[in-house]
C-alpha cells in the first residue's frame, strides 16, 4: 500500500492535491520491481558453531575489535576508526568501527561475507589482496567473534556508489541455527545509490557488558595484535591514532637482542625474525614474554616456551615480538580464534625448543649486565667507594664477594643495596660472619642475602631492634602532634613523608611522588577553594602498582561532608593523568583524608561508606596511633 507522506519530495513535480512527485513515483516504482527480484541473503549455519566459534570463543572486547580491524586490513582499508563508549555502558551504547577498505557489493555480502568456513585463501588469487596485502583472515569465522559482545550486529558497506545494508540479532541467529540450519538477516539496504567513498561500517549494539570500557586496555591490545599499524594503516580510537608508543618497542628498551635465526637446520622456510629485549624496571605480567606474529597480526600471545617466568628473576624484565611466517603458510596452524599456536606439531615443537634455548641464553647474559651496571651504581657511592678501599685482607676480598652477591640480585634498588653493604660494614669484623661469607657460593640462584642475614641474627638482632626503636619514636611523636593540634604544613606533611607506613604498616617500600603532589597544587591552588578548605595539603606516596592521594587535615579537624566531595576530585584527577610520572608507571588510585575525628551524622557516615567503595579512605589520628601501638606492642616488649 502507497503511504504519500513516504513518496513525496518536496524537490519533484507535483501532480494534483495528493502532491506526489510523478517521475519520483516511476522511478520507486521501479526501484520496488527491481528489489522485489533481489534474493534474499542467507547464512548457512548450526548451532554449536555460533555458540563455539563465536560467543564462548570471544568473550570480551579486544580481540572482537582486532578480528574487525583484520577485515579491514584484507579490503585494503588505509584507515580504521574504532568509536567506544567512554563511560559507564548502558543500553543504547554502540560500538562502531569504519573502514575505507573497497566495500562489498550485495551480492557479495552472499556469496562471501555470511558464508561461514569460507576459506579465502584457497580461491583464485586469494594469496593476495587487490592491494596486494597478504590476508589475514583464514577461516572465515570472525564475523561469529562480534556476538561474543553485541546481541545487535549491524553491517553497512559502500562499493562502487552502491549502498547495502543489513542487521543480525543474536537471538534470532540462534533460533533460525537451531531449527533450519539457515538464518537470513534482515536487509535494510539493497544497491542504493550514494555518493560515499567505499569503507564498511560494523556497529554492535544490545552490548553484552555492563561496565565501562577500558579504553586504554583495547588501545594497547589492538597495538599488539597488528604490526602492520603505522605501515599505510592506520587504526584511531575514538579519534586518537593509534601508534607505537601504544605498545612496548625496541626504543623502549634497556637491552635489545636481534632475532633472525633459522629454528631447524634443513628446513629453510622455518626462520622467526624480530627482537627480543629487556627493560630497566620489572615488566607487568601482561607486557612479560615474546609476542609472535604471521602476516602482521598476532597468532600467540607473550609466551616463555614453556619455561615458568618464576624460575629466574631476570625473566620478569623480558618481552619482544618475533615473526614466524612459516606458521600461517598452507596448513593451518593457528587455533581458532588466532591468539595462540597448536604446538603440538612439529613445527610447533621446534619453534618451542628454539625459544627455551634462547630464553635461557639472553637471561644468563642479562643476569650479567645488570650485574654489572648495579655494581658501577652501587660504587659511585662515595662513603662505601672509601670504605671498599680502605679495606685490606681478609676483609677486602669478602667485601667484593658480597658485593657481586648483592648487585646480582635485581629485586633490590640501589639504596636497598647501599643498606645490605651498611649491615656488611657493620658485621664485617666478626669471625662467625667471615666464616659464613667464606662459605657462600657466589651464584645469587643459591642464596637470598636478606634471609641469610637473618638466619644470623645480624639484622634481626641490630637492625630489627633499631628499626623498631625509630618506630615507636616515630609513634611517640605522633602523640605530641595530636596534643599540640600541629599545623598541616610543614609539620604534618614532613612527618607523613617520613613515615607513610604509619597509614598502612604493610608500605614497607614507598615513593614519595613529589610529582603528582605538584600536579594537584596547580589544579587545586588555595585561592580556588572556598575559605574552610584552603590551608590543605596534599602528600603523593607511591606503592608498588598504585598511587596513594593523602589530604592532611589538622589533628582537631572534623570531617565534612565537603571533604568527601573534594578528595573525590583530588582522587579523578590523578588517575586522568596516571602515566605521566617520568620515572614510574602506576595502574590506581586510592585516596586518604586524614583528620582529626569523623561524626556520628548520618550524611557523614554515608559518604564514608560510599567513599571506601570507590578506595578512598577516612582516618583518624587517634586511630592511626591506637593501630600502630598494637602491632608494635610485641617488637616493643622485646627490644
Amino acid at each position: 500500500m502507497w503511504n504519500r507522506g513516504d513518496l513525496f519530495r518536496a524537490d519533484q513535480p507535483t501532480f494534483g492535491s495528493a502532491g506526489i512527485g510523478v517521475k519520483y513515483l516511476i522511478a520507486e516504482c521501479a526501484l520496488l520491481a527491481m528489489n522485489s527480484a533481489v534474493p534474499p541473503l542467507e547464512m548457512e549455519i548450526q548451532l554449536s558453531v555460533v555458540e563455539d566459534l563465536g560467543i564462548k570463543l570471544y568473550g570480551y572486547l579486544p580481540p572482537v575489535i582486532s578480528e574487525i580491524v583484520a577485515n579491514a586490513w584484507d579490503a585494503d582499508a588505509k584507515k580504521v576508526s574504532v568509536a567506544l563508549p567512554d563511560e559507564t555502558s548502558s543500553s543504547d551504547f554502540k560500538i562502531v568501527i569504519r573502514d575505507d577498505g573497497h566495500g562489498m557489493s550485495y551480492e557479495e555480502i552472499g556469496k562471501k561475507y555470511l558464508l561461514v568456513g569460507r576459506k579465502r585463501r584457497d580461491e583464485v588469487g586469494g594469496e593476495k589482496t587487490p592491494g596486494g596485502r597478504r590476508p589475514m583472515g583464514r577461516k572465515g569465522i570472525g564475523k561469529l567473534s562480534t556476538f561474543g559482545v553485541a546481541n545487535t550486529v549491524e553491517i553497512e558497506t559502500v562499493c562502487g556508489g552502491e549502498r547495502s545494508s543489513f542487521r543480525m540479532e543474536l537471538e534470532e541467529l540462534r533460533k533460525c541455527a537451531k531449527n533450519t540450519g539457515k538464518y537470513q538477516p534482515e536487509v535494510t539496504a539493497v544497491r542504493k545509490k550514494t555518493k560515499l567513498k567505499d569503507g564498511t561500517t560494523v556497529t554492535l549494539s544490545n552490548l553484552k557488558r555492563k561496565t565501562p570500557v577500558n579504553i586504554q586496555s583495547v588501545v594497547r591490545s589492538i597495538a599488539k595484535n597488528f604490526s602492520a599499524i603505522g605501515d599505510g594503516f592506520e587504526v584511531s580510537v575514538n579519534g586518537k591514532a593509534i601508534t607505537h608508543v601504544d605498545k612496548l618497542t625496541k626504543e623502549d628498551m634497556e637491552y635489545t637482542w636481534p632475532v633472525n635465526d633459522l629454528i631447524r637446520a634443513g628446513k629453510p622456510g622455518w626462520r622467526v625474525t624480530g627482537w627480543i629485549g629487556a627493560t630497566q624496571e620489572p615488566l607487568n605480567e601482561e607486557d612479560r614474554g615474546i609476542a609472535i606474529l604471521a602476516r602482521k597480526k598476532l597468532i600467540q600471545r607473550p609466551t616463555f616456551f614453556d619455561i615458568k617466568s618464576g624460575e629466574k628473576y631476570s625473566y620478569s624484565y623480558l618481552t619482544g615480538e618475533i615473526t614466524a611466517e612459516f606458521f600461517d603458510m598452507e596448513e593451518d596452524l593457528v587455533s581458532t580464534n588466532r591468539r595462540s599456536l597448536i604446538w603440538e606439531t612439529d613445527e610447533g615443537e621446534a619453534l618451542k625448543a628454539w625459544g627455551n634455548k634462547k630464553l635461557r641464553s639472553i637471561a644468563e647474559e642479562l643476569t650479567e649486565k645488570k650485574k654489572s651496571r648495579n655494581e658501577k651504581e652501587l660504587m659511585k657511592d662515595a662513603d662505601l667507594r672509601a670504605w671498599m678501599d680502605s679495606l685490606e685482607s681478609p676483609e677486602k676480598p669478602v667485601a667484593k664477594k658480597l658485593v657481586k652477591i648483592i648487585t646480582a640480585d635485581n629485586r633490590l634498588d640501589n639504596p636497598q643495596r647501599l643498606e645490605l653493604m651498611t649491615f656488611v660494614r657493620n658485621s664485617i669484623d666478626h669471625l662467625v660472619f667471615m666464616g659464613m661469607v667464606a662459605d657462600l657460593d657466589e651464584s645469587p640462584k643459591s642464596v637470598d642475602l636478606l634471609s641469610m642475614f637473618k638466619q644470623w641474627n645480624v639484622i634481626e638482632n641490630r637492625e630489627i631492634a633499631r628499626i623498631v626503636r625509630g618506630r615507636l619514636r616515630a609513634i611517640e611523636q605522633l602523640e605530641k602532634y595530636i596534643k599540640d593540634n600541629a599545623k598541616e604544613v610543614p609539620t604534618m606533611h614532613d612527618y607523613f613523608k617520613k613515615w607513610p607506613w604509619i597509614l598502612d604498616p604493610t608500605w614497607a617500600h614507598w615513593h614519595d611522588e613529589a610529582y603528582y603532589s605538584k600536579l594537584l597544587r596547580e589544579e587545586f591552588p588555595d585561592k580556588k577553594l572556598d575559605e574552610p578548605n584552603r590551608r590543605i595539603d596534599f602528600i603523593s606516596i607511591g606503592v608498588g602498582d598504585t598511587l596513594h592521594v593523602i589530604e592532611l587535615k589538622r589533628p582537631r579537624y572534623a570531617a565534612k561532608v565537603r571533604d568527601f566531595n573534594q578528595i573525590t576530585e583530588y582522587v579523578a584527577f590523578v588517575a586522568e593523568n596516571l602515566g605521566n610520572t617520568p620515572n614510574r608507571r602506576y595502574r590506581t588510585v586510592s585516596g586518604y583524608l586524614i583528620v582529626g575525628k569523623v561524626g556520628s551524622e548520618r550524611s557523614i557516615q554515608y559518604h564514608m561508606k560510599q567513599a571506601e567503595s570507590t578506595r578512598i579512605y577516612v582516618k583518624t589520628y587517634s586511630d592511626l596511633v591506637t593501630v600502630a601501638k598494637r602491632l608494635h606492642a610485641e617488637f616493643e616488649r622485646r627490644v
